[in-house]
């Protein structure tokens, strides 16, 4: 079954301000007419959630997939502290179509065709926000004030040449799990980002070291299948450091 997504709602007087302090997006900049893509970060820099973020009336929303729910709001909940915000899931997810047979509403299928991102409990924490393209897709700003893991990102924004990137490929087996390695021979090229079928075996992203990302990659899960790569809809520049 296709996983479902889900909502926490962030509400209060100090709610802004204090998503401002907490994800990577300048939250300054979200208005009711359009969503925002935004991180949730360790003090290390490591992605914790990737989400969309909704202005409401009743506040903000963040919408990401059902099983990281409780994780992300047990995360924001640690830095409440006496800010005026609560923190609450909202009771009915966004129920999705089954992924049997190729379709463009399948919503999996079409984030991965656009190049966006997703954190799965498989990969919480793997990641840096560069990794993921979140700063090619405005995710990141780096011009607003400090966030947690600000301080690691920034420094990988700025100190040299990214070593690893996402991609799009195509592959003939079945959807391979989030965090599954790929490799070339036996060496570790990178991972999965996440994997949706199609009527030729599936597509996938998959963060992928730059000095590799045209050699002969296969998922070790199936070792023989090689993986194609395909397009993604921006240009992915190669000018900014990533650990």
């Amino acid at each position: 079954m296709t996983p479902s997504l889900s909502t926490l709602l962030v509400s209060g007087a100090d709610a802004r301000t204090f998503l401002q302090g907490q994800l990577s997006a300048d939250i300054d900049a979200l208005t009711p007419a359009r969503a925002m893509l935004a991180s949730c970060n360790s003090a290390q820099g490591r992605v914790q959630a990737v989400l969309w973020l909704v202005a409401r009336s009743d506040g903000i929303a963040l919408i990401l997939p059902e099983s990281m729910i409780e994780r992300t709001a047990a995360r924001l909940r640690k830095y409440v502290l006496r800010s005026k915000v609560g923190i609450d899931a909202l009771p009915t997810g966004i129920e999705l179509p089954e992924p049997h047979a190729y379709r463009e509403l399948d919503w999996r299928l079409a984030g991965i065709r656009a190049g966006l991102p997703q954190v799965y409990p498989e990969t919480h924490e793997a990641f840096v926000a560069q990794m993921l393209n979140l700063d090619l897709l405005g995710g990141v700003s780096f011009e607003k004030g400090c966030y947690t893991g600000q301080e690691i990102i920034a420094r990988t924004h700025f100190r040299g040449a990214i070593k690893r990137r996402m991609f799009h490929f195509a592959c003939s087996s079945p959807p391979p799990a989030p965090g599954t390695r790929i490799l070339v021979g036996d060496q570790h090229a990178g991972e999965v980002v996440d994997a949706a079928a199609t009527s030729a075996g599936c597509e996938l992203l998959a963060v992928i070291s730059l000095a590799q990302q045209d050699a002969a990659l296969e998922l070790e899960s199936t070792r023989g299948t090689t993986l194609k790569k395909l397009p993604l809809p921006y240009a992915v520049g190669v000018g900014q450091a990533s650990a």
